[in-house]
C-alpha cells in the first residue's frame, strides 16, 4: 500500500490515495492472531536485536579508513556511491558495515553486482568499492498485467533513463495500451545539488482508468493528475517528503458515489506529507532491516466539492534467524475522514494489496487494516554469474540470480465509517511457495494459499511480497 520496490514507480491511484508510493506488497493481518503475534514481533525483535548489537564489533581498534576508492562506474558519479556508505575517511573501519554498505549501494539499483574489500598498511585501511554497472537508457517495451491479474494486461512503450547525467536522476515517458492506458512523463532527482540532501519528484499523467468498486459494475474514468514531491534526506536511512497535486477525474455517466460532484466530474487540489525510515538490506527482496512510512493527505481546498483528510501507516520488520533464514512481518492502515468520498479514493484488497487465499476477491472499503507474516528460506542464496554472448553488452553479462522458499499467512479487512469495525469479518490466508530472483531486481513468486475455509487457489506474482 505504501512502497515500491522500484524507486520510479508513477503509478497514480496508490500514490493518489494514501501519498505514499505504493508497490507490489500488503501488509497487516489476523483478527484473533493478531495480538500474539504482535507481542511475538515485540519479543523477536528485542531478543535479536540485542543479539545483533553484542555481535557488532570493530575490526582492531587501531584500523581507521585512510581512502575510500571507487572502480567500475564509468557512468555513475562517484559522489552517488559514497552517498549511500557509512564508511567515512578517518572513520574505524567495521565489519558489519562493510557489508551494510555493500548493499545499501546495491538497493540504487544502479548495479548488477556491488563488491567491497579493502587493504591494510600498517594501521591504514584502504576500502575499494567496485561496482558493474547496468544499462541505463534504452526505449522499453512494457507488456504487463494491471494489479497482477493475468486478465488484465496492457502494452506499450516507454523511453527511460534510469541514471540520467550520472547522477541517479530518472526521465520516463511512456505511453500504454490495454487495460487502463495511460501517459506519463515523470522526472526524479534524489540530490538537487552537491551541497544538500533535497529530493524532487514530478510527474504529469493522463488515463483511463476501470473503476475498482466491482459492486458497482464496471464503468470508465477519465483522470488526469500532476504532482510535485520535494524532500529532505536525513542520514542514510530517513527522509521527509511534503507533496502538492491537481487531480481531475470524470466519468461520463455521473451515478451516485461515483464522483462527489453531480455534473460526473470532480477536480481537487492535494496536499500532503511522509516520513519514511528505510533500513531493509536489500530492497527488492529484503531478509534484515526494518520499513516504516508515514504519511497524511489533504484532499481538496476551498470551495472544491471533495474535502477529505487520509491518513496512513505500514511498518515492516526483517528478522534474520541465521544461515540467511529470515522473519519477517507487516502491519499497514489507511484511514479516511472528512466529508463524501468518492470510489476512486476508497481502499480495496484485491488489486495492490492482496491476501493470499483471496488473491482475486475484491474488498472496498473507506479504510483498510491488514497484515502479513512470512518465513524466507534460501534454497539457492543469491550468487552471481558472467556470461559470454556475442553482441551482448557487458551490462547484461553479470547475473545476479537466487532461489527462496517461503511460507506465509496474510489477513486483513476493510470498512466504512458507518461500520462498525470489530463487527466487520477479517479474511485470512496461508500457504508455501517459491520466490525466485532475478537479474535487473526482477522477483517472481509462485504461491499456492488456502483461506480460512480451506479452500486453495495457485498465486502467481511478481515482486516480494512485502
Amino acid at each position: 500500500m505504501f512502497e515500491n520496490n522500484d524507486p520510479f514507480h508513477l503509478g497514480g491511484r496508490g500514490f493518489s490515495r494514501t501519498g505514499v508510493c505504493k508497490g507490489d506488497e500488503s501488509s497487516v493481518r489476523i483478527r484473533n492472531v493478531t495480538n500474539g503475534a504482535v507481542g511475538f514481533w515485540m519479543s523477536l525483535a528485542l531478543g535479536l536485536g540485542l543479539c545483533s548489537s553484542l555481535y557488532a564489533r570493530v575490526l582492531p581498534d587501531s584500523l581507521v579508513v585512510s581512502k575510500i576508492v571507487v572502480v567500475g562506474n564509468e557512468t555513475t558519479r562517484e559522489y552517488v556511491i559514497l552517498r549511500e556508505m557509512s564508511l567515512k575517511v578517518g572513520a574505524p573501519l567495521d565489519s558489519l558495515a562493510v557489508d551494510r554498505d555493500k548493499k545499501q549501494i546495491y538497493s540504487l539499483q544502479l548495479f548488477n553486482k556491488v563488491d567491497l574489500d579493502y587493504t591494510v598498511e600498517g594501521n591504514q585501511a584502504t576500502v575499494f568499492v567496485r561496482v558493474s554497472e547496468r544499462w541505463y537508457i534504452f526505449p522499453i517495451p512494457i507488456l504487463g498485467f494491471k494489479y497482477r491479474d493475468l486478465k488484465k494486461p496492457f502494452y506499450g512503450v516507454a523511453l527511460i533513463h534510469q541514471n540520467f547525467r550520472g547522477r541517479n536522476e530518472k526521465i520516463m515517458a511512456s505511453a500504454v495500451f490495454g487495460y487502463d492506458g495511460w501517459f506519463n512523463l515523470a522526472y526524479q532527482n534524489p540530490k538537487l545539488t552537491s551541497d544538500d540532501d533535497i529530493f524532487l519528484r514530478s510527474h504529469v499523467g493522463f488515463s483511463h482508468a476501470r473503476n475498482q468498486n466491482t459492486s458497482e459494475g464496471e464503468y470508465d474514468q477519465k483522470v488526469s493528475a500532476g504532482r510535485v514531491t520535494v524532500g529532505k534526506r536525513y542520514g542514510l536511512y530517513q527522509m521527509l517528503l511534503g507533496f502538492a497535486g491537481y487531480d481531475q477525474w470524470e466519468v461520463s455517466d455521473p451515478q451516485p458515489g461515483w464522483t462527489v460532484a453531480p455534473s460526473g466530474k470532480d477536480r481537487f487540489v492535494t496536499l500532503g506529507a511522509m516520513f519514511l525510515y528505510d533500513r531493509r538490506d536489500i530492497r527488492e527482496y529484503a531478509t534484515s532491516g526494518e520499513y516504516v512510512a508515514i504519511a497524511a493527505s489533504k484532499y481538496g481546498l476551498g470551495e472544491s466539492d471533495v474535502n477529505l483528510f487520509r491518513y496512513g501507516i505500514d511498518v515492516r520488520d526483517y528478522e534474520p534467524l541465521g544461515n540467511d533464514v529470515s522473519i519477517c512481518g507487516r502491519i499497514f492502515g489507511s484511514f479516511l475522514s472528512g466529508g463524501i468520498s468518492p470510489t476512486y479514493l476508497h481502499e480495496y484488497f484485491g488489486y495492490s494489496d492482496r491476501i493470499r487465499g483471496y488473491y482475486s476477491t475484491v474488498l472496498e472499503g473507506e479504510d483498510i487494516l491488514g497484515s502479513s507474516v512470512e518465513l524466507r528460506v534460501p534454497i539457492l542464496k543469491p550468487r552471481y554469474e558472467t556470461v559470454s554472448i556475442p553482441f551482448l553488452p557487458p551490462e547484461f553479462s553479470v547475473w545476479r540470480y537466487g532461489l527462496y522458499a517461503g511460507v506465509f499467512a496474510d489477513a486483513g479487512t476493510t470498512w466504512f465509517r458507518t461500520d462498525k469495525v470489530f463487527k466487520n469479518p477479517w479474511y485470512a490466508g496461508y500457504g508455501a511457495g517459491l520466490q525466485f530472483l532475478l537479474p535487473y531486481s526482477l522477483v517472481l513468486r509462485t504461491e499456492y494459499a488456502f483461506n480460512q475455509y480451506g479452500r486453495g487457489q495457485f498465486v502467481f506474482g511478481f515482486g516480494a511480497s512485502f
